[in-house]
């Protein structure tokens, strides 16, 4: 009988042990930070301890970094504020909910909360166009005065960090540097980028975050058409010219670029008589040259754009027409063929001059010729004359004396 009970003593202290700890398990709360776990110095930042279970009592622990004296003993209350921080702030926290009497929740996964703006900001530098073609890379530079040992590349979306990658950097005489290589491009690896410097010895401390690049990824949509309202035509300097990218897709936003670099933000598609959609740019008078392309892209996926329109060639200030690839294309086909016949001219030209010139020396030899057969038989018909002349005289030479001769007999 002892046995017995004691046996079933034993089985309810073991059944109770895993209820429990199934209970703890389930009621895991979740600590997050709001608006970042990435804080500027002298910021505020809100903690936050969800749980399944609805408890909005919390408490708060710090498992690394400088001791938090505002958390000994405390209890909060769903979210706690904290700021303005300072480093004292930075380190790794967990929260949980005291339930009852000796029982209390599962603990937290571990929060890092970071303190940015210790040192200067570095430099982050795009080494391609930050419109990337689908399946494309790109390549992301972070650099710095400072001797960091560590940067950090973080990625947005939407003001949210979406990801991040630490990557131990390259020392040389001006500072430091790391170069980070992103794709194949998705739209999973688009958005806003920074980078940040640190030190490993004071990991929770980072620079100030640089100056951000936005990367979009193309060619998931049809592309769209771009035109020169009023056609390409000449335009005189300090007047404005007007593009229009329309297309058969509904999109919310089409965009502008020159040379492969965006202009300024998109502008807001509207549905044309025809049923299409339509955005107009309005250029300043200042155009810079180049080749102008649109997209289209959707409010929902602002990274995420169209197959670039076909290029639309501006020259700079206005001074020349305006013209398309395709325009491009006509205007050479009609160049070539007004080059072909002024070809075929100078050729007529060459060969008319040429047997002018055949025709003039053969008429000014058979004028010589002729000149000189007819000094020859002047020339001929003189001796002629003479010797007529010569020998009627001598016959009547001969008759004189045949006379004198029959007078004296």
């Amino acid at each position: 009988m002892l046995l017995w009970f004691l046996s079933l003593v034993c089985s309810g202290f073991f059944l109770v042990q895993r209820m429990s700890a199934h209970l703890g398990s389930h009621d895991k709360p979740f600590l997050s930070a709001w608006p970042s776990y990435v804080v500027p110095l002298g910021q505020n930042v809100t903690l936050t301890c969800d749980s399944h279970r609805g408890s909005n009592i919390f408490k708060l622990y710090k498992e690394e970094g400088s001791p938090n004296h505002q958390l000994h003993e405390t209890t909060f209350q769903k979210s706690q504020v904290f700021g303005p921080v300072t480093t004292e702030h930075a380190g790794t926290y967990r929260c949980f909910h005291p339930q009852y009497a000796n029982v209390l929740s599962a603990h937290s996964e571990p929060l890092k909360i970071i303190i940015s703006g210790i040192y200067m900001k570095p430099f982050l530098l795009i080494l391609q166009s930050p419109l990337v073609d689908t399946g494309g890379n790109v390549t992301l530079e972070c650099h710095s005065e400072n001797m960091f040992d560590t940067y950090i590349l973080i990625s947005h979306r939407m003001g949210i960090i979406k990801n991040s990658v630490q990557v131990s950097a390259e020392h040389h005489e001006s500072g430091s540097h790391v170069s980070y290589s992103i794709g194949p491009m998705t739209p999973d690896l688009v958005g806003t980028y920074t980078c940040y410097g640190a030190n490993s010895y004071y990991p929770y401390e980072w620079s100030d975050s640089s100056d951000p690049i936005d990367i979009k990824i193309t060619g998931i949509y049809k592309k769209p058409s771009l035109s020169a309202l009023m056609g390409p035509v000449l335009m005189m300097s300090g007047e404005t010219m007007t593009l229009s990218c329309i297309s058969d897709h509904q999109f919310d936003t089409f965009h502008m670029s020159r040379e492969g670099v965006p202009r300024g933000q998109g502008m807001p598609a509207v549905q044309s008589h025809s049923g299409k959609f339509e955005a107009k740019f309005l250029l300043s008078p200042m155009i810079q040259k180049g080749n102008y392309r649109c997209y289209g892209s959707f409010r929902n996926a602002s990274h995420v754009w169209s197959s670039p329109s076909d290029p639309l060639y501006l020259p700079a200030k206005g001074n020349c027409p305006a013209y398309t690839e395709a325009d491009t294309k006509t205007n050479n086909y009609k160049n070539l063929h007004i080059l072909t016949g002024l070809l075929v001219t100078m050729v007529l030209v060459v060969i008319i001059i040429f047997y002018s010139c055949y025709f003039s020396k053969q008429n000014k030899s058979q004028k010589q010729a002729a000149a000189s057969m007819e000094q020859e038989y002047e020339v001929k018909n003189t001796i002629n004359t003479q010797d007529f002349e010569r020998q009627e005289g001598q016959g009547l030479h001969t008759q004189n004396l045949s006379r004198e001769s029959s007078t004296k007999t």
